[in-house]
């Protein structure tokens, strides 16, 4: 069974029942031999890592210790692929001028969590919550990010948690890169 990927990612004010569906959804994907990238912040994220083992998961850390992160499943990029993952987020942001430093690196971290650390890698799927399925906030620069790619966005702010599960199972039977 070849490994798929799929970011799980969302706001931090994602809903308690959604919460707790992505944490018995990712424990579902591990199971079925789907590996997880996030990125380490609190809500989403930290649900979806919550169900995933760690052996079965890469959290992407804007930098070292971020949000309390270490261990063998966190990675925080070099130098220069932070160089080359803040200038793609930089052409997807609607404001990038105004971002600070640490929100630039923020942004450039879901680069990573989608395209891979080279960005040659990138998942094939993403599975978020945003409030009413909008792009918008760290999780819209995600959402542009997979649109931007070709990569299939599974919301749950406008999608069943069922329907989403039934996608992931869809995707799998056509293969990696499908």
């Amino acid at each position: 069974m070849a490994t798929l990927t799929y970011a799980g990612i969302g706001s931090r004010e994602t809903p308690a029942r959604v919460l707790a569906d992505m944490t018995v959804m990712a424990g579902w994907l591990a199971r079925t031999g789907w590996h997880l990238s996030s990125g380490g912040a609190d809500g989403a994220d930290s649900a979806f890592a919550a169900g995933a083992p760690a052996e079965q998961r890469t959290v992407w850390l804007p930098w070292r210790g971020y949000n309390g992160h270490g261990g063998p499943d966190c990675r925080v990029l070099s130098a220069a692929d932070l160089s080359a993952c803040i200038e793609i987020a930089a052409s997807l942001h609607p404001a990038w001028e105004r971002c600070k430093p640490g929100a630039r690196k923020l942004h450039a971290r879901n680069v990573a969590i989608l395209l891979g650390e080279r960005r040659d890698r990138p998942v094939d799927a993403v599975v978020c919550w945003t409030a009413g399925g909008r792009a918008e906030g760290g999780t819209g620069m995600g959402i542009r990010i997979a649109e931007a790619h070709g990569i299939p966005v599974l919301n749950l702010g406008t999608m069943a948690p069922r329907a989403v599960c039934e996608r992931l199972r869809d995707i799998r039977r056509a293969g990696p890169g499908s």
